[in-house]
């Protein structure tokens, strides 16, 4: 079975937009896909500088409880 030259000009052109709606799909994908990559780094960053992670909350804890111990025994002397 022959296709006449019109059906495979029709076959031509539906592959053709298929293919440049798929190409043109693709780069949409990854230029966003490349764009939430930079947005969530940023975001990391943006995280990281403003709030303190647990080692540090932990570390401020010690210190605060040293002091106070540092405190208490002042006083404690100056007591007696």
């Amino acid at each position: 079975m022959e296709l006449s030259q019109a059906t495979m000009t029709v076959v031509m052109f539906l592959l053709s937009s298929v293919t440049a709606g798929l190409a043109t799909f693709l780069t949409f994908l990854f230029k966003r896909t490349a764009a939430n990559e930079r947005a969530l780094m940023q975001h990391k960053l943006d995280a990281a500088e403003k709030y303190a992670h647990k080692n540090e909350i932990n570390d401020l804890g010690l210190r605060l409880e040293s002091k106070i111990e540092e405190l208490f025994k002042k006083v404690y002397e100056s007591k007696h």
